[in-house]
């Protein structure tokens, strides 16, 4: 794993999802994959995020709180959607809510799966932090 030049504040958001993803998620700071290692930090405050991880179809009720969250978040920010209903790849397509929470906040970067490995949520996070440091 490459190491970045600044720490990141990941923020997450479940946007209606399965929880699937967040124990996919959860799994990142474990002794195994321990992301801290890489300055990387699941923060409380999007205030303190540098990226937005969401999850989930994007139901009609967490729509104004993920924009709100979004917002709070200062810039550089990067927006990583997990998950295939998040990509807007899921058993949701199609539905009320079947746009994706990636979709719906133009996501810079994609980690499809049903759920992911925390091993592709890790290339992700990756590929956030080399856009931040870009």
């Amino acid at each position: 794993m490459t190491m970045f030049r600044r720490s990141i504040g990941i923020r997450h958001l479940v946007c209606g999802s399965c929880n699937g993803c967040e124990h996919e998620m959860n799994a990142l700071n474990n002794a195994f994959y321990d992301i801290t290692q890489n300055g990387w930090d699941l923060v409380a405050s999007p205030r303190h995020a540098d990226v937005v991880t969401v999850t989930g179809p994007m139901t009609e009720a967490m729509r104004t709180a993920a924009r709100a969250t979004l917002e709070a978040v200062p810039r550089p920010k990067v927006v990583v959607a997990i998950g295939d209903c998040a990509t807007g790849d899921g058993p949701w397509t199609g539905a009320p809510a079947g746009a994706g929470a990636g979709v719906e906040l133009a996501a810079d970067v994609m980690v499809r799966g049903c759920p992911p490995t925390p091993d592709d949520i890790r290339a992700g996070l990756a590929r956030a932090a080399e856009l931040l440091d870009s």
